[in-house]
C-alpha cells in the first residue's frame, strides 16, 4: 500500500500548484477552472497561515493547546490565524486583505455547499491582490520563499500573480483580446482600421480603439495614445495609410497638414536620388 504523506507546508503549496495548473486553464478559456483555483487557493492560504503560527510553536496549529488531554483533530480556523499574526504584529493583514479573504472564503463556501455566481474578472483581479499581498506577507514576516517549492510548470504563472505590474498589464492583454473578439472588423474591407495595435510604450497588444482618444487609440494599460501604426489619412489625397508614413507640414493657413508618400513629394526625391 502507497501513503501519499505530507506536512501542513507541503500540504499547502501542493493546493497553490493545484490552484495555479487550474489558474492557467482558465486563462486559456475554460472558465470553470476558475471555481477550482478559488477552492485551492483558500486552502493554500488557510494551511499557510497556519504553518505561520505553528513556526512559533508546534502546539499553536491546535484549537486548545492548554488543554490537558490535547485533541489532535482539531485545529485553529483561518480567522484564528489572522487574528494570532495581527494580535503579533498589528496590521500585517491589512484591511484590504481581509476584504479579499472574506470574498475568498465566502465564493468557498457558495462553491462548496449551494449554487454560485462567479463573476471571471473579479475572480482574476482578486485572486491577483490576494497573491500579491501573500508574497509580500512572505518576504516581510517570514523566510519563506515559495518560488524555490514550486515545479517549473507554473513558476510563470504564480510570478505574474505575484507581481503587480505583470499581472496588470497581463489583464490588459486579455481585455484587448476579448476587445478584439467582439469587434472583429470586415477583413474583406482592405479600409478597415484594425480594433488593437501593438504599444511600443509598454511592450503590449493593448493599444485599442477609443472615440475619446485625439488619435482615435489608447493603451488599456499605459494610457498611451500614439504609435506610428495608427490608421490615418493623406489631407491631400486622402490614400489611407499610418501616422509613421505620413509627413506633417505647416501650411499656409498655420495648421498641421499631413501627407502621405506621393503628395509630400519625397518620391520625388527618391526618384531623383
Amino acid at each position: 500500500m502507497t501513503i501519499h504523506s505530507l506536512d501542513i507546508f507541503e500540504n499547502a503549496v501542493d493546493s497553490l500548484v493545484e490552484a495555479l495548473h487550474k489558474f492557467e486553464e482558465g486563462e486559456n478559456g475554460d472558465d470553470q477552472a476558475y471555481k477550482f483555483a478559488v477552492l485551492h487557493t483558500a486552502h493554500f492560504l488557510e494551511l499557510l497561515l497556519k504553518h505561520h503560527v505553528a513556526a512559533k510553536h508546534p502546539l499553536l496549529i491546535y484549537s486548545n493547546p492548554f488543554s490537558k488531554k490535547l485533541d489532535t483533530n482539531r485545529t485553529i480556523t483561518l480567522w484564528d490565524a489572522v487574528n494570532f499574526i495581527n494580535n503579533e504584529n498589528e496590521g500585517t493583514i491589512d484591511q484590504e486583505l481581509l476584504a479579499d479573504l472574506e470574498w475568498l472564503k465566502k465564493l468557498r463556501n457558495e462553491i462548496e455547499h449551494h449554487k454560485f455566481e462567479m463573476d471571471v474578472d473579479n475572480v482574476r483581479l482578486t485572486m491577483g491582490r490576494i497573491f500579491q499581498a501573500v508574497q509580500e506577507f512572505l518576504e516581510n514576516h517570514s523566510e519563506v520563499e515559495l518560488e524555490t517549492h514550486l515545479p517549473e510548470s507554473v513558476l510563470k504563472t504564480f510570478t505574474t500573480l505575484a507581481d503587480e505590474y505583470e499581472f496588470k498589464r497581463q489583464t490588459a492583454i486579455k481585455a484587448a483580446e476579448k476587445y478584439e473578439e467582439e469587434h472583429p472588423g470586415d477583413y474583406k474591407d482592405p479600409d478597415d482600421k484594425p480594433t488593437v495595435l501593438f504599444c511600443y510604450e509598454c511592450d503590449s497588444q493593448t493599444l485599442i480603439e477609443d472615440e475619446d482618444s485625439n488619435s482615435g487609440y489608447k493603451c488599456n494599460f499605459c494610457g498611451n495614445e500614439e504609435s506610428d501604426e495608427i490608421p490615418a489619412n493623406c489631407d491631400i489625397c486622402g490614400v489611407l495609410t499610418t501616422m509613421g508614413e505620413l509627413v506633417y507640414w505647416d501650411n499656409e493657413y498655420g495648421t498641421n497638414e499631413a501627407r502621405c508618400y506621393y503628395c509630400s513629394g519625397q518620391h520625388r526625391m527618391d526618384k531623383d536620388d
